[in-house]
């Protein structure tokens, strides 16, 4: 039954991403850049900060052998299942036979159908793949805490070493978790010393993480210093699905760790009341690594494991489980299904960066034979763009540029015509810059300078007028327009 689930959730993630029109997500090309960077090759120039292992190794043979779009489409469905590893692995430590298989089946089944897993594929799916990872480690920790052995120590030790080389953003959430959990363990195992089990695995683990550090400290000037929340920063904003996701938390922990017998489920309960409480710390704050962000994602691994030993040892029984529990279990997938489906698709229209007609113009784009630098309006779609042409492609920042982008913004915004008093042919240098493609869907900056930035407001936010002969319209489709940049017009 649980090898069914699995292919059914993986033949679900199939179907929804090779469905999808266009290129996948957010993040897609920032991870196929990534992935250029770490076999020598990044177009960008700017050494963007993505961990070596994943997605760039990891990636790699996919587009390799299928082509740029289905490879990285399927690399997403199947980093995606990577959490599922430790929800099968801790349910298999229920010690009632009775239930073991139902609560699995209901866990295993909970997990792959959430929400917000299904927003990740298409958002970006390497978190997901650094979620299995974690868990794993936390399995393992609570393993240790009962029977100490080498290969659980290896297992514990690889996991963590591991992390940081797939995804920023849960490192972050590792050196946050695993020492709490460690407390945990120890608050649950009254009669034992976890500790002195897990050390050697933690010690190991976390000397073979810092051999990541380097690289860490090479993209810190790319990527800024980490991002610092302010306290209940989500609740003052009301910060979507991060309020249902508190107010369940402690509850359902809270529960599990008064009512269970276990230690590792006990355990598990109190995670699952860290993680909520991170919650209220989250930021709307797009800094790469976001560690209270991302706990709302990390959360459905530890929570539903709860939520199924709840239903299937204490809510079903009481109601004549045998009698129920398939009645319980069809109602609980084709809710969690179609909601999982809506949410995919309604993501994936809105994370659509990189579009048909984009693809299209950068087609013709290339069909010049130019290999110029290609200027976009959006931070994720220029990545798209240098993934795709193999070019760099300079772009305007919504809000204040990082420092190190200061100078390349002021010549993007030149050739868009909005900076008084530069010089075109100064900056087409500058940047080796031979195109502009703009998607009029992307916000522009907020004119925070009068007089000195200068870009339109109204309808025609993204049109070119005749304040900038040196840009000729070769493409329009839809929301998407591409100039050809010639500053050495006489007119200009």
């Amino acid at each position: 039954m649980i090898i069914f689930i699995i292919a059914a959730a993986l033949g679900l993630r199939l179907a929804l991403t090779l469905s999808h029109p266009g290129y996948l997500g957010v993040d897609g090309g920032a991870y196929l850049v990534g992935m250029a960077a770490t076999l020598g090759n990044d177009p960008t120039g700017a050494g963007f900060p993505r961990p070596p292992l994943a997605p760039g190794l990891t990636l790699w043979p996919f587009v390799e052998l299928l082509g740029t779009d289905v490879g990285y489409k399927i690399w997403s469905a199947l980093a995606s299942m990577a959490p599922l590893l430790p929800v099968y692995l801790f349910c298999r430590r229920i010690s009632f036979p009775r239930y073991r298989n139902l609560i699995m089946a209901f866990a295993v089944v909970f997990v792959s159908l959430d929400l917000l897993h299904g927003e990740m594929i298409v958002t970006g799916a390497l978190p997901l793949l650094a979620f299995g990872f974690l868990g794993t480690a936390w399995w393992a920790m609570g393993r240790l805490a009962e029977e100490r052995t080498l290969r659980l120590t290896l297992i514990l030790a690889v996991s963590l070493a591991l992390i940081p080389y797939i995804n920023q953003t849960t490192a972050g959430l590792a050196v946050v978790t695993v020492p709490v959990y460690l407390i945990a363990l120890r608050w649950a195992h009254r009669d034992n010393d976890p500790i002195r089990g897990n050390l050697p695995g933690l010690v190991l683990g976390g000397l073979l993480a810092l051999t990541a550090l380097p690289w860490y400290l090479d993209v810190l000037p790319v990527t800024g210093m980490l991002a610092y929340p302010g306290p209940f920063m989500f609740l003052t904003h009301m910060y979507d699905s991060a309020w249902w996701q508190l107010l369940l938390a402690w509850p359902v922990g809270l529960y599990v760790v008064r009512k269970a017998d276990e230690e590792w489920l006990r355990s598990l309960g109190i995670l699952v009341c860290l993680l909520g409480t991170l919650l209220v710390f989250m930021s709307t704050d797009e800094t790469v690594i976001n560690v209270f962000y991302r706990s709302r994602y990390l959360l459905a691994i530890p929570w539903y494991i709860c939520t199924a030993w709840i239903i299937g040892v204490k809510v079903l029984p009481a109601l004549r489980w045998p009698a129920y529990a398939p009645a319980f279990t069809l109602v609980a997938v084709a809710v969690m299904g179609f909601g999982y489906i809506w949410q995919f698709n309604n993501q994936a229209r809105y994370s659509a960066m990189a579009t048909p007609a984009t693809a299209a113009a950068l087609d013709q784009i290339r069909g010049y034979g130019d290999n110029g630098a290609i200027i976009s309006n959006s931070f994720t779609l220029s990545l798209w763009i240098a993934a795709l042409n193999k070019v760099p492609s300079p772009h305007t920042w919504t809000w204040h540029p990082p420092r190190r982008f200061v100078e390349t913004d002021k010549a993007v915004r030149c050739l868009m015509g909005w900076v008084a008093g530069c010089n075109p042919q100064e900056a087409q240098r500058e940047l080796d810059a031979g195109w502009v493609l703009i998607d009029t869907r992307f916000p522009a900056y907020n004119a925070r300078a009068p007089g000195i930035y200068l870009a339109p407001n109204g309808p025609d936010l993204w049109d070119v007028t005749g304040e900038t002969p040196w840009l000729t319209e070769e493409y329009r489709w839809g929301t998407t327009i591409v100039w050809r940049i010639d500053t050495e017009k006489k007119d200009s």
